[in-house]
């Protein structure tokens, strides 16, 4: 790991923790055992830091999910990966982080807050999330010329559909009372597949 990355992974541990505003320079110089000079060699000020962080994290979720994208799977197989993956989430940026500290509504509110603070942030993410609904939708039909899936279903309508069921569980889960996000995972699995499948 190089000193960059090392800087990123501990800057992402303290804007997890703390958030945006309350989070420091001095704070991740601490954490990542750097001066404060050698954080401004690589980052200028705070808000660039933040942004490279967030894109960082953006970076390993993309390798993630293309690890699934270029296997082998059905679109049985990838949606199944798809909702039980709900409750790896917060696990897999543990990971990112090397931390076992995370409380799950830090790192929501700390995405709700990158998008109102940093256009740019959102901006990116859309791109990344449009361009892994693209591949969605071209191995749904894929799915759906193979006569695996029923052909009157609209590509694009299911894979906002499907999306949405998995963020909104999120949501769920986090304003609501916890919930078994595997278990649920598969249940939501079950029932999409069922609906759809010839």
């Amino acid at each position: 790991m190089d000193s960059k990355e090392k800087i990123l992974k501990s800057a992402l541990r303290v804007f997890l923790e703390k958030g945006y505003e309350a989070a420091s320079i001095s704070d991740v110089a601490k954490e990542s055992n750097f001066t404060k000079g050698g954080l401004y060699h690589h980052f200028p000020n705070k808000e660039h830091l933040f942004i490279e962080t967030i894109s960082f994290l953006f970076g390993e979720f993309e390798r993630w999910e293309s690890e699934i994208y270029t296997k082998s799977l059905s679109f049985k197989e990838i949606l199944r990966i798809y909702f039980t993956s709900l409750g790896e989430i917060i696990n897999f940026i543990k990971q990112v982080a090397e931390t076992d500290k995370l409380e799950e509504s830090n790192f929501y509110n700390l995405m709700f807050d990158a998008f109102h603070r940093f256009p740019e942030i959102k901006k990116k993410h859309n791109q990344y999330h449009k361009e892994n609904e693209e591949i969605f939708i071209r191995i749904l039909i894929d799915a759906q010329e193979k006569k695996i899936i029923q052909e009157d279903i609209d590509p694009h309508t299911f894979a906002f559909m499907v999306n949405a069921l998995g963020e909104g569980t999120m949501v769920y889960h986090l304003i609501t009372e916890k919930i078994d996000l595997k278990e649920m995972g598969e249940k939501l699995f079950q029932n999409v597949w069922n609906s759809i499948k010839i």
